[in-house]
Protein backbone atom coordinates (compact mmCIF):
# COMPACT_ATOMS: atom_id res chain seq x y z
CA UNK A 1 0.00 0.00 0.00
CA UNK A 2 1.63 3.49 -0.92
CA UNK A 3 2.24 5.82 1.61
CA UNK A 4 0.34 8.49 -0.13
CA UNK A 5 -2.41 7.09 -0.11
CA UNK A 6 -5.19 8.31 2.65
CA UNK A 7 -7.79 5.50 1.93
CA UNK A 8 -6.90 2.39 0.80
CA UNK A 9 -9.78 -0.05 0.39
CA UNK A 10 -10.20 -3.18 -1.10
CA UNK A 11 -14.08 -5.15 -1.63
CA UNK A 12 -15.45 -3.26 1.29
CA UNK A 13 -19.03 -5.23 1.57
CA UNK A 14 -21.72 -4.45 4.24
CA UNK A 15 -25.01 -6.70 4.46
CA UNK A 16 -28.15 -5.82 6.64
CA UNK A 17 -30.33 -9.23 6.48
CA UNK A 18 -31.07 -9.80 3.12
CA UNK A 19 -29.92 -6.28 2.37
CA UNK A 20 -26.37 -5.50 0.74
CA UNK A 21 -25.93 -2.04 1.36
CA UNK A 22 -22.62 -1.83 0.18
CA UNK A 23 -20.92 -4.24 -2.26
CA UNK A 24 -17.27 -5.00 -2.86
CA UNK A 25 -16.40 -1.08 -3.03
CA UNK A 26 -12.65 -0.56 -3.81
CA UNK A 27 -11.59 3.26 -2.99
CA UNK A 28 -8.20 4.95 -3.06
CA UNK A 29 -7.81 8.45 -2.33
CA UNK A 30 -4.03 10.13 -2.09
CA UNK A 31 -3.46 12.54 1.02
CA UNK A 32 -4.15 15.72 -0.04
CA UNK A 33 -7.39 15.20 -1.89
CA UNK A 34 -11.09 16.01 -1.52
CA UNK A 35 -12.66 12.71 -2.61
CA UNK A 36 -17.26 13.21 -2.97
CA UNK A 37 -20.11 10.46 -2.80
CA UNK A 38 -22.93 11.01 -4.81
CA UNK A 39 -25.70 8.86 -5.00
CA UNK A 40 -29.33 8.87 -4.21
CA UNK A 41 -30.49 7.89 -0.75
CA UNK A 42 -30.22 4.45 0.03
CA UNK A 43 -27.32 3.71 -2.23
CA UNK A 44 -25.24 3.04 0.48
CA UNK A 45 -22.60 6.45 1.00
CA UNK A 46 -23.38 6.97 4.93
CA UNK A 47 -23.07 3.02 5.64
CA UNK A 48 -19.48 3.15 3.25
CA UNK A 49 -18.19 6.52 5.80
CA UNK A 50 -19.16 4.92 9.12
CA UNK A 51 -16.81 2.03 7.98
CA UNK A 52 -14.15 3.90 6.98
CA UNK A 53 -14.55 6.04 10.42
CA UNK A 54 -15.10 2.55 12.26
CA UNK A 55 -18.79 3.29 13.65
CA UNK A 56 -19.73 -0.26 11.55
CA UNK A 57 -17.64 -3.22 10.98
CA UNK A 58 -17.30 -4.25 7.31
CA UNK A 59 -18.74 -8.24 6.35
CA UNK A 60 -16.10 -8.57 4.02
CA UNK A 61 -13.01 -6.44 2.14
CA UNK A 62 -9.73 -4.66 3.74
CA UNK A 63 -7.86 -1.43 3.52
CA UNK A 64 -6.98 1.88 5.55
CA UNK A 65 -7.66 4.78 6.48
CA UNK A 66 -5.39 7.22 7.63
CA UNK A 67 -3.03 4.42 7.92
CA UNK A 68 -5.29 2.55 10.55
CA UNK A 69 -7.02 -0.80 9.23
CA UNK A 70 -10.26 -0.69 8.91
CA UNK A 71 -10.90 -3.57 10.41
CA UNK A 72 -8.54 -4.58 13.24
CA UNK A 73 -7.63 -0.63 14.38
CA UNK A 74 -11.38 0.54 14.14
CA UNK A 75 -11.17 1.92 18.01
CA UNK A 76 -8.34 4.15 17.13
CA UNK A 77 -10.27 5.95 14.27
CA UNK A 78 -13.22 6.27 16.46
CA UNK A 79 -11.00 7.65 19.17
CA UNK A 80 -9.64 10.24 16.48
CA UNK A 81 -13.14 11.07 15.13
CA UNK A 82 -14.87 11.42 18.98
CA UNK A 83 -12.29 13.68 20.39
CA UNK A 84 -12.66 15.70 17.33
CA UNK A 85 -16.49 15.73 17.64
CA UNK A 86 -16.62 16.63 21.19
CA UNK A 87 -14.66 19.62 20.97
CA UNK A 88 -16.94 20.86 17.82
CA UNK A 89 -20.39 20.30 19.70
CA UNK A 90 -19.44 23.27 21.97
CA UNK A 91 -18.14 25.62 19.77
CA UNK A 92 -20.53 28.22 18.17
CA UNK A 93 -20.22 28.30 14.31
CA UNK A 94 -17.82 31.06 13.76
CA UNK A 95 -15.64 29.67 16.83
CA UNK A 96 -15.30 26.68 15.44
CA UNK A 97 -12.66 28.51 12.67
CA UNK A 98 -11.28 31.08 14.57
CA UNK A 99 -11.13 29.49 18.21
CA UNK A 100 -6.97 28.59 18.54
CA UNK A 101 -6.42 25.21 17.59
CA UNK A 102 -9.19 25.10 15.15
CA UNK A 103 -9.67 25.26 11.31
CA UNK A 104 -8.10 29.11 10.78
CA UNK A 105 -5.23 29.07 13.73
CA UNK A 106 -4.42 25.45 13.22
CA UNK A 107 -3.94 25.53 9.42
CA UNK A 108 -2.61 28.86 9.08
CA UNK A 109 -5.19 30.40 7.37
CA UNK A 110 -5.02 34.41 6.54
CA UNK A 111 -7.07 36.71 6.91
CA UNK A 112 -9.44 34.66 9.26
CA UNK A 113 -12.15 36.90 10.14
CA UNK A 114 -12.71 37.63 6.42
CA UNK A 115 -11.97 33.86 5.14
CA UNK A 116 -14.69 33.37 7.70
CA UNK A 117 -17.23 35.42 7.15
CA UNK A 118 -16.95 34.61 3.24
CA UNK A 119 -16.83 30.58 4.55
CA UNK A 120 -20.19 31.26 6.23
CA UNK A 121 -22.42 33.29 3.98
CA UNK A 122 -21.89 31.13 0.82
CA UNK A 123 -23.24 28.01 2.74
CA UNK A 124 -25.92 29.48 4.15
CA UNK A 125 -24.38 29.66 8.25
CA UNK A 126 -24.17 33.50 8.60
CA UNK A 127 -27.48 33.41 10.66
CA UNK A 128 -26.38 30.67 12.52
CA UNK A 129 -22.90 31.77 13.53
CA UNK A 130 -23.70 32.13 17.22
CA UNK A 131 -25.77 28.73 18.10
CA UNK A 132 -23.69 26.10 19.46
CA UNK A 133 -22.65 23.30 16.66
CA UNK A 134 -24.30 20.79 18.88
CA UNK A 135 -27.41 22.14 18.48
CA UNK A 136 -27.45 22.74 15.01
CA UNK A 137 -29.35 19.50 13.07
CA UNK A 138 -27.49 16.66 11.07
CA UNK A 139 -28.05 19.11 7.40
CA UNK A 140 -26.40 21.98 9.38
CA UNK A 141 -23.26 20.41 10.76
CA UNK A 142 -22.86 19.01 7.38
CA UNK A 143 -22.52 22.73 5.64
CA UNK A 144 -20.51 23.41 8.87
CA UNK A 145 -18.22 20.82 7.82
CA UNK A 146 -18.02 21.80 4.27
CA UNK A 147 -16.99 25.25 5.02
CA UNK A 148 -14.02 24.15 7.06
CA UNK A 149 -13.41 21.51 3.77
CA UNK A 150 -12.98 25.11 2.16
CA UNK A 151 -11.21 26.85 4.11
CA UNK A 152 -8.81 24.24 5.32
CA UNK A 153 -6.11 22.16 3.18
CA UNK A 154 -7.92 18.78 1.63
CA UNK A 155 -5.46 16.49 4.19
CA UNK A 156 -6.81 18.43 7.31
CA UNK A 157 -10.61 17.71 5.96
CA UNK A 158 -10.42 14.14 5.90
CA UNK A 159 -12.34 14.27 9.52
CA UNK A 160 -14.06 17.49 9.40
Amino acid sequence: MPDDLAIDVKGMTKRFGDLTAVNHVNLQVRTGEICGFLGPNGSGKTTFIRMLCGLLRADAGSGTCLGYDVITESEAIKRKRRLHDAAVQLLRGFEYFRKPGFCCTMYSVKDRCEVVAESLERLGLAERQDQLAGELSGGWKQRLALAACLISPPEAAAFG
